[in-house]
């Protein structure tokens, strides 16, 4: 028996052996993926509000978006007072309760338990430095650890049905993550802003192996997450120069090609599934923020799908935009000619009767004439509401 062990022993270590050979010479003979000329160092961004100086009006309708309100400080509007209900919410699986809890200006997420005796016990109270989400659908409660690392508190809250509290999606079941859930470089890369994080997190590291610290928290979505690093843009404006030469000086995506111009969204709204099955990874040798609008989004990351056939093409998840986009009759007869922005405005949301009116103008610019003939024939309604029948909103698969 002993020697089977021994034997097994040696069988494994000589695998073992084998493949970290393989993985080192692999990384030895790989060239790295050529980085884009426009990958900037980070001291390239500029603070954000420079841009409203020379840009008011969109400045003002974009922190009106979701993306402008996706990353803020707990306030009492956006933290106990998301709604008018009791803020505390039971948890049945783990048989736990949790609470929002304001006190002295400051916010707090709280779990307790009720006891044999009728007391609370197994008490643990966190308190909430940054609020992740707009509100639009959801929002989730970070704490900032003596690490500098920061952790998702599992209370959230979601817009359905005019609000109310539940627990974080994963934390459905009794050995949920607590507060303990780590907030990754991917989950920061498409809810905010570039924020600084140390050299150890920069490309050749592992990025995989590389606990997620951070240094000072951006509060939102900026301009440069879309057009690049403002900083030439900024110095050539304080310069005196030319308007084609500032023009220069900054990527607007709309002058871009299909392919880059949609991959500007493509790089948070592809998401391919939110399953277990990873739908992306940053290329090693890539840092985890270094993406640049304009370069292809192949070179910083690679996407994963399910297979097709296999019970998931018709998925429709909270990141999947983009996704749904590139499956769609329309984009695939318009031979990529469609574009996020065809459609949504990114510096402005219509709201109420406005949105509906101007996204059917949207769609009659391409299905007028075809709509005219069918309500000629009676075979369509004279409705103007196309959005009503023809994408109705609706719950998504995996998260409120």
């Amino acid at each position: 028996m002993r020697q089977h062990w021994w034997f097994a022993s040696i069988v494994v270590l000589t695998v073992l052996a084998g493949v970290i050979y393989f993985v080192h010479l692999r990384s030895a003979t790989t060239p790295p993926v050529q980085a884009p000329e426009n990958n900037l160092p980070k001291n390239s961004y500029v603070d954000p509000s420079l841009c409203a100086d020379c840009h008011p009006n969109i400045s003002e309708t974009y922190q009106r978006t979701g993306m402008g309100r996706s990353f803020s400080r707990p306030t009492t509007a956006n933290t106990v007072g998301d709604n008018r209900k009791a803020a505390t919410f039971y948890h049945k699986p783990s048989d736990s309760y949790f609470t929002m809890i304001e006190r002295d200006g400051r916010f707090y997420q709280r779990r307790y338990q009720i006891g044999f005796d009728g007391k609370e016990t197994n008490n643990i109270e966190k308190e909430i430095d940054f609020v992740m989400g707009s509100g639009n659908h959801v929002r989730a409660y970070l704490h900032r650890t003596s690490r500098n690392t920061l952790v998702e508190l599992p209370l959230a809250w979601y817009a359905e049905e005019g609000g109310s509290w539940a627990l974080n999606p994963g934390y459905d079941r009794p050995d949920h993550a607590g507060f303990t859930r780590a907030v990754t470089y991917g989950c920061m890369f498409c809810h905010n802003a570039i924020p600084e994080i140390p050299q150890s997190a920069l490309s050749g590291s592992g990025q995989s192996g590389v606990e997620p610290v951070f240094g000072r928290v951006p509060e939102g979505i900026d301009c440069q997450r879309c057009h690049g690093p403002g900083s030439k843009h900024v110095e050539t404006v304080q310069a005196g120069a030319g308007v084609e030469e500032i023009r220069k000086a900054i990527v607007n995506p709309a002058r871009l090609g299909m392919d880059r111009q949609l991959e500007v969204c493509m790089q948070c709204h592809l998401e391919t599934t939110s399953s277990r099955l990873p739908n992306s990874l940053v290329r090693y040798d890539r840092d985890p923020f270094s993406y640049r609008p304009g370069e292809p989004l192949a070179n910083f990351m690679l996407h994963f799908d399910h297979a097709p056939g296999s019970g998931h093409d018709d998925k429709f998840e909270i990141a999947g935009s983009a996704y749904r986009l590139r499956r769609s009759a329309c984009f695939q007869k318009s031979e990529g000619a469609l574009q996020c922005t065809t459609c949504h405005n990114p510096h402005d949301i219509p709201r109420g009767e406005e949105a509906a009116t101007h996204y059917t103008a949207v769609c009659r610019q391409c299905h007028d004439a075809a709509v005219k003939q069918l309500v000629a024939s009676r075979k369509h309604s004279a409705s103007g509401d196309c959005i009503g029948c023809h994408m109705p909103k609706r719950r998504t698969d995996d998260v409120v």
